[in-house]
């Protein structure tokens, strides 16, 4: 089989000179972002935010990429499509500014719905597509109320690996305290997420989440279940919902039996990931 390559570094992908980086001040940090903007099409004008998890690591936190490889393949694809892209660093995690020890899911998402509208406002773009793994998933299902007050839609959503949480642990930053909060035998039914997401599908919106087919850990099984159990009930209500399955890779698209701190990734699972979600999006 023909080996698939996908630029590694940033600057492998700034070569494409489609990547407009820039920091742009939200809620007292320096957020450093990338804007692919694309060109007039057809189509109503979309902006596509993807939303990255949070390394817990000191080291992997500080040298984390602006650009990965699957929003970094998929933000060029869609620029191809006439839509519009914008990747970040999370406070605290990369080149954007922000203090890890006092930065939490709650503030972290309040930065993403500040970060949407205000740069859908620079664009004039008020429909948008949110993208999130894992942790990241979370912060941008529970940005849609946020973004919605400030005159902007929603129309879909993509959920990769998410993850659920008790709304007790939002205003904890990552420590003991916070993993304290998640060892508790909390209902995981009653995670905020859940709710948010059913109100998102009644209200109109287009759903779509996928799991790793090795993904327990981080995400716990049971979490998948119930993910997957929101997805059934609405399927058989006639809402937009899609399920997928990402073969042969555990989270992060890792090889199944490389170790944990292994930074080798399946580039051809990376690809066709890709083209699932664009067939979503498009």
């Amino acid at each position: 089989m023909k080996k698939v390559h996908l630029p590694q570094s940033e600057n492998e992908w700034l070569v494409s000179g489609r990547f407009e980086v820039k920091t742009k001040s939200i809620l007292n940090n320096q957020i450093r972002l990338a804007l692919v903007r694309a060109e007039s099409s057809e189509r109503s004008p979309t902006l596509v935010t993807m939303v990255g998890g949070i390394p817990r690591d000191d080291v992997r936190r500080k040298n984390l990429p602006l650009i990965n490889k699957l929003y970094g393949n998929l933000a060029l694809r869609l620029e191809r499509q006439g839509i519009s892209s914008l990747l970040y660093n999370q406070p605290g995690t990369g080149g954007s500014t922000g203090s890890w020890e006092n930065e939490t899911l709650l503030s972290r998402t309040k930065t993403l719905t500040e970060l949407v509208t205000q740069i859908g406002n620079e664009l004039g773009i008020y429909c948008h597509i949110l993208i999130g793994t894992s942790a990241g998933a979370y912060m941008a299902v529970r940005s849609l109320a946020g973004i919605h007050v400030a005159g902007h839609q929603v129309e879909k959503l993509i959920l990769l690996s998410p993850a659920a949480y008790p709304e007790g642990a939002e205003h904890l930053p990552y420590g003991e305290n916070f993993r304290a909060e998640l060892l508790k035998d909390w209902d995981k039914t009653k995670s905020p997420v859940f709710t948010d997401l059913s109100q998102f599908l009644v209200s109109g919106g287009k759903l779509m989440v996928s799991f790793f087919e090795d993904d327990d850990p981080p995400i716990p099984s049971v979490i998948q279940g119930l993910f997957l159990s929101l997805l059934k009930t609405h399927a058989s209500k006639g809402y937009d919902v899609r399920h997928m399955i990402i073969e042969g890779v555990a989270h992060n698209f890792r090889y199944i039996f490389k170790k944990p701190n292994d930074s080798a990734v399946n580039n051809a699972s990376i690809i066709k990931t890709t083209e699932s979600i664009l067939g979503f999006i498009t």
